[in-house]
């Protein structure tokens, strides 16, 4: 379950979309925070992947094929912890109109129209 940050709506995990989507309690722009944590789980599977080659004596092609084996397997074992460990929450859509946008439009329409 997780909460609207806005109203406190508590919404199931499967109504919550990947795009924006609005609060089905508030109609409040919603979306999933962004991840911060991609980049670094990548870069630091990578260099444990080669440690581990390395120290483990592997040479040659071998080291090259058992780096990049253990590396998709530390990356999903690591994104898969951080999704359960640490889940993304909700936020307010910063791109949301609250009113503060100018909306440029044509000409008001006249009322004595000949």
């Amino acid at each position: 379950m997780a909460k609207c940050p806005v109203c406190g709506w508590e919404m199931r995990w499967g109504d919550i979309r990947r795009e924006r989507f609005a609060c089905p309690g508030c109609k409040e722009r919603l979306r999933l925070e962004e991840s911060r944590n991609v980049g670094l789980i990548m870069v630091g599977s990578g260099l444990v992947a080669l440690l581990i080659s390395f120290v483990a004596g592997v040479q040659g092609y071998a080291f090259l094929w058992c780096s990049v084996i253990l590396y998709f397997v530390i990356c999903g074992v690591c994104g898969a912890l951080r999704g359960f460990l640490l889940p993304r929450k909700l936020e307010r859509d910063p791109g949301a109109d609250d009113g503060t946008i100018l909306h440029l439009t044509g000409p008001p329409d006249s009322s004595n129209r000949s």
